[in-house]
């Protein structure tokens, strides 16, 4: 079963440990609150363990944008694939208060899968020019 990332509110962690403490077993704990019985079980270790509810520190700097923000830059490339990320970027800062630069704009189209391509020109082929091309297909 894959691992899911959602993370327990301290309010339902609390709700555990009063359950468990008034003399519920674990799995009954489990369906009050909607969790996997393992969960419930680790969740009462850590409290035994280090007498502590609350989340652990993370590492690492968070993310400038968020899921929102990310859908956003995406879409002006899939409407437009010609923008550049200097456009984009400048219109984010306007549309958002979260300042970005072009780089993190070509980072967020990168991660989806969008790397940065532009449509070759073609050059013009006068009325003239084309019918001597067929002729010379022909």
């Amino acid at each position: 079963m894959a691992r899911s990332r959602k993370e327990i509110t301290i309010s339902i962690r609390k709700l555990i440990i009063f359950n468990h403490s008034g003399g519920k077993s674990v799995r009954n704990v489990a369906k009050l609150v909607n969790l996997s019985h393992s969960t419930v079980q680790y969740v009462l270790k850590r409290f035994k363990e280090e007498n502590w509810i609350g989340n652990k520190v993370r590492k690492g700097r968070q993310a400038k944008l968020s899921e929102r923000d990310q859908r956003f830059i995406i879409r002006k490339f899939v409407k437009n694939p010609r923008l550049s990320a200097l456009k984009v970027s400048a219109e984010f800062n306007k549309e958002f208060s979260t300042p970005i630069s072009p780089e993190t704009v070509r980072r967020v189209l990168r991660a989806a899968g969008l790397n940065g391509r532009s449509a070759r020109r073609k050059f013009f082929v006068s009325a003239e020019n084309r019918k001597l091309m067929l002729s010379f297909a022909k």
